[in-house]
């Protein structure tokens, strides 16, 4: 007979486990509760179950979330709608609305965690974006591992916010994504 492997090899040469995502949880609840200001949030869009970790974590903390970026935006109102997205009433608005709040009562949900040119995060890093600018105060998170080959433009977006005066969390200083692969174990 034939035999077939079907494996993943991604992460194969890291030892030990891969954490579970309840570490992320708290350290995205702990990163929403102690920032001053406005707090970004960016992840694949396809990662619902981190998004909910978001909106879960800035309701606790009394904050409203805005959805940026298209695919976002799109995946973010699917998911709603078919239930595998939940938000207590009033918390998700429309991102105009929440400009009129005071900085340290949002959370912003964006695409470009692996530096995509047109991505939002990368227009808002570049003084590019129309509706976002980042300040001094600002916290981002940076929810995702850099798919091999994007390193360089991650470091970039992640220097450019530095220089704007906003504090970036990402994988390598916080706990605040988990790769999605086991590891050798």
């Amino acid at each position: 007979g034939v035999l077939l492997l079907l494996s993943d090899s991604t992460y194969a040469e890291l030892p030990g486990y891969t954490p579970s995502e309840q570490i992320v949880g708290e350290a995205l609840d702990r990163a929403i509760g102690e920032a001053p200001g406005r707090v970004l949030v960016t992840t694949f869009a396809s990662l619902i179950s981190r998004i909910q970790q978001v909106i879960n974590a800035a309701a606790k903390h009394n904050r409203k979330v805005g959805i940026v970026g298209r695919s976002m935006v799109g995946n973010v109102k699917m998911s709603m709608e078919m239930g595998y997205l939940s938000a207590p009433p009033g918390v998700l608005l429309p991102l105009g609305e929440t400009r009129q709040l005071s900085s340290d009562r949002v959370v912003l949900i964006t695409t470009g965690s692996q530096g995509e040119p047109t991505s939002a995060l990368v227009r808002i890093a570049n003084r590019d974006h129309r509706d976002i600018q980042v300040a001094p105060g600002d916290t981002v998170i940076i929810s995702a591992t850099a798919i091999p080959g994007n390193e360089t433009v991650i470091s970039r977006v992640i220097d450019n916010l530095f220089r704007q005066g906003a504090r970036v969390l990402y994988d390598k200083i916080a706990l605040v994504h988990v790769h999605g692969h086991a590891s050798q174990e």
